[in-house]
């Protein structure tokens, strides 16, 4: 995926799940660069200030707030003790097989009693046995221990994008371009013979990749299509001991 297909995933992520995220929020991200416009996104209503790291344990946290003259200031604040500081963590595909507990449990300490938790995975049926990518059954398995799943949703959708993502045309064309370079050097038979076909096989291309938007809005999970990201809303179970 490219970079700016991932901004515009997460931006739409961000103002869905807006509207379940409250008080001092933790965007639990590694794209950084990201932080202010997706705090442009969650700052206002109940949504009052946005912590971000790429460490979850560093006590040093960026923060972003509305100052006196509803402009967002970025500043950096110490958080000598994290536990029960936030009121919901927003964490998107940055979980994976070999860190998922460890944070799913750092989560719980942060989060007040009855606070929100919101994970975007991917769903593995995109591709099997990637370290990142979980099946429904598997991450409710692990997430049932700690928090209460509200809702499920989706997020783009595999056969929509299946062509663009399974093809294997660049590496074609590439190969195809390293031979042409050598036997056709005045580029005689690739202007009589392929450039037309290949003008035309491009724009088929750049046609598959035009992503429609509403691929891109979150819907309520349906068993029977295959979407590319899982968008998990859970309540941090406060009866549930560490």
């Amino acid at each position: 995926m490219m970079n700016s297909e991932i901004i515009k995933n997460n931006v739409f992520k961000y103002n869905f799940i807006k509207k379940f995220v409250k008080g001092k929020v933790f965007d639990h991200q590694h794209n950084t660069f990201t932080t202010y416009t997706s705090a442009k996104i969650l700052l206002g209503n109940n949504i009052l200030e946005i912590y971000s790291s790429k460490s979850l344990l560093s006590k040093e946290k960026n923060l972003r707030k509305y100052n006196e003259k509803l402009q967002i200031d970025f500043n950096t604040k110490i958080i000598e003790d994290h536990e029960k500081y936030f009121d919901s963590i927003i964490s998107f595909e940055i979980l994976n097989k070999e860190n998922f507990s460890e944070n799913l449990n750092n989560y719980f300490k942060f989060l007040k009693e009855d606070g929100i938790l919101i994970i975007s995975i991917l769903n593995n049926k995109s591709k099997k046995n990637d370290i990142d990518k979980f099946s429904l059954n598997e991450i409710k398995e692990i997430i049932n221990s700690k928090f209460k799943i509200l809702d499920i949703y989706s997020q783009r959708f595999i056969e929509k994008s299946s062509i663009r993502e399974n093809s294997n045309f660049l590496n074609i064309r590439k190969e195809l371009a390293g031979v042409l370079k050598k036997i056709d050097k005045n580029r005689k038979f690739y202007i009589k013979f392929l450039q037309k076909n290949i003008s035309k096989i491009d724009l088929i291309k750049e046609n598959f990749e035009q992503i429609p938007e509403e691929d891109y809005i979150p819907i309520k999970y349906d068993e029977n299509k295959v979407p590319a990201h899982l968008i998990l809303i859970c309540k941090k179970n406060s009866i549930t001991k560490d």
